[in-house]
C-alpha cells in the first residue's frame, strides 16, 4: 500500500477522496455492537502534546541522528503535525482514545444513531478548517472485529472513516449526535489548548 505521509518529489501526487453520505454509510454497515471514543482532549494529552513536542524540536534541530532517531522523529511528526484519528494507519487506538460507552446494534441508543446518520443531507457545512477528530464512533462485528470507524470534527462539521474517505452528512446531523453525545455521558465541548 503507498505511503499516505510520503511526499512524491516537486510534483506531489493529488489525494484521491471518496465521499459518502451518512444515510448510506449507515445503511450498508453490518454491525453487532458499536463503542464510542473520546480523544485528542483533556490536560494528559496536553502534556503529552507538549512533551513530543518538545522531543520533536530537540530531534529536529540536531544533525547527527541514528536510524532509530530518524524513525522516532518521523513518528512524532506524524503524531504532532498531521490529522489524527482514532485508528491509526497500523491499526492501532489513539494514544489519547478513552472507549466512553458500548452499545448493541439492537438497543435503543443505537437505533437513535441510526436515525440520526439517515437524516437527509441538505446542508453541508463547509468550514475551511482542518479537522480534529475528538470523537469517534467504533463499528463491530459479532466476532468483534472491528469493521468501520466513523470519526467525528464537531468544530468544522466534519467526519471520515479514515484519511481521504469523508461522509457527508447534514449540519442538522451534527446538532443531532452533539445532543445523542451529551445524553450518553460523553462530554464533547471540552476542547483541547492544542486546538
Amino acid at each position: 500500500p503507498q505511503n499516505i505521509y510520503k511526499t512524491v518529489s516537486h510534483k506531489q501526487m493529488k489525494p484521491n477522496y471518496t465521499y459518502q453520505n451518512s444515510s448510506d454509510f449507515i445503511e450498508d454497515l453490518d454491525f453487532a455492537y458499536l463503542e464510542t471514543y473520546s480523544l485528542q482532549r483533556g490536560q494528559k494529552f496536553d502534556d503529552e502534546l507538549e512533551s513530543l513536542q518538545s522531543e520533536f524540536d530537540n530531534l529536529n534541530s540536531r544533525t547527527d541522528l541514528n536510524d532509530v532517531e530518524k524513525n522516532r522523529l518521523k513518528q512524532i511528526d506524524e503524531l504532532i503535525n498531521y490529522v489524527q484519528f482514532v485508528i491509526d494507519k497500523n491499526g492501532k487506538l489513539h494514544f489519547s482514545a478513552t472507549k466512553t460507552n458500548r452499545f448493541e446494534k439492537n438497543e435503543a441508543k443505537s437505533k437513535l444513531l441510526i436515525e440520526i446518520l439517515k437524516t437527509e443531507v441538505k446542508n453541508i457545512a463547509d468550514w475551511m478548517c482542518a479537522p480534529i477528530y475528538r470523537d469517534a464512533i467504533l463499528f463491530f462485528n459479532k466476532n468483534d472485529d472491528l469493521i468501520n470507524v466513523l470519526n467525528i470534527c464537531f468544530s468544522c462539521e466534519r467526519m471520515a472513516t479514515k484519511m481521504y474517505n469523508q461522509i457527508e452528512a447534514d449540519e442538522k446531523t451534527y446538532k443531532l449526535l452533539r445532543d445523542f453525545f451529551s445524553n450518553i455521558g460523553h462530554e464533547i465541548e471540552t476542547e483541547s489548548a492544542s486546538g
